[in-house]
């Protein structure tokens, strides 16, 4: 990670190996025309075990993978193949990455409207990089160790602009969550498959 990047915490010494943040990674016209699109998306709660969250997403996925959100959800919100106007920004993505956009098998689309929260979370343990790209509102995303070993209120955070990109690998996999947002934003995930 470079000195850009590790001012953009609050803590920088605190920041793990295995992130990577790129400002403006999709042009303005990029992000009107993946907006646009999402006007048609069949947006429902997401579900995630037990739980409902306030959030509203649309899963993407393909390949035999376990559910990551448990039955409800993927009977609620089942995944669906790769929509053609996803495919060009899977492959700016895994090309950002250096690696091969058929490694992106999983994508979720989240609508956040003003006040929507996610609260602390990791990922499924199943999925190795995770990407994620910021459209139309401004967030806060707060990072935690997870391991009991490390003080989990020593949080620190980073703030998502509009059109920015974010990668997660390996150490900073911790727990993660978005305070309740103060505009209309979606994001975009993409995910790949941990190798066995």
């Amino acid at each position: 990670m470079d000195v850009a990047q590790a001012q953009l915490f609050e803590a920088r010494d605190a920041v793990p190996r295995g992130f990577a943040y790129e400002p403006d990674f999709i042009t303005r016209g990029e992000e009107a025309a993946l907006v646009a699109e999402f006007a048609n998306l069949p947006f429902s709660e997401a579900h995630f075990q037990q739980y409902t969250a306030r959030r509203r997403v649309v899963r993407y996925g393909e390949g035999d993978y376990p559910a990551s959100y448990g039955k409800e959800a993927e009977e609620t919100n089942p995944r669906q193949p790769f929509p053609d106007f996803l495919l060009p920004l899977r492959k700016k993505v895994a090309a950002w990455r250096g690696c091969d956009e058929a490694s992106f098998v999983h994508a979720l689309v989240s609508e956040y409207r003003p006040g929507t929260p996610i609260g602390w979370h990791s990922d499924a343990p199943h999925f190795e990089l995770v990407v994620g790209i910021s459209l139309a509102g401004r967030a806060r995303m707060r990072f935690r160790p997870y391991a009991a070993k490390f003080n989990r209120n020593a949080a620190i955070a980073l703030e998502l602009a509009p059109r920015s990109a974010y990668a997660l690998e390996g150490e900073i996999r911790w727990q993660h969550h978005i305070p309740p947002t103060r505009e209309l934003r979606y994001s975009i995930t993409f995910r790949t498959l941990k190798l066995r």
